[in-house]
């Protein structure tokens, strides 16, 4: 019993260090972006927001065309064996 409390010990001080090292990355990162951005900062924060908005309606735009390739090819699949069946 003495090794389980061990190992969980082990894993949940693994998973704080993971998560920290996550987190201390992610700080480091955002300064270092931060520092060296060639604009100020309304500007940089403006043409953020605009390309987050662009990359979203592509996002949107691709899951509606695979949406609708989908119901298309589910129509094909569906009809083939329909006639596969109705051949028998």
């Amino acid at each position: 019993m003495n090794n389980s409390i061990r190992t969980n010990s082990v894993e949940i001080s693994a998973s704080a260090g993971l998560v920290a090292g996550l987190v201390l990355g992610g700080l480091v990162g955002f300064g270092t972006m931060m520092l060296f951005t060639p604009q100020s900062g309304k500007k940089a924060r403006d043409q953020i927001g605009q390309r987050s908005a662009e990359l979203q309606t592509r996002a949107v735009d691709t899951f509606d065309d695979i949406v609708v390739l989908s119901h298309f090819d589910n129509r094909k699949i569906l009809a083939g064996t329909r006639t596969d069946i109705q051949n028998r």
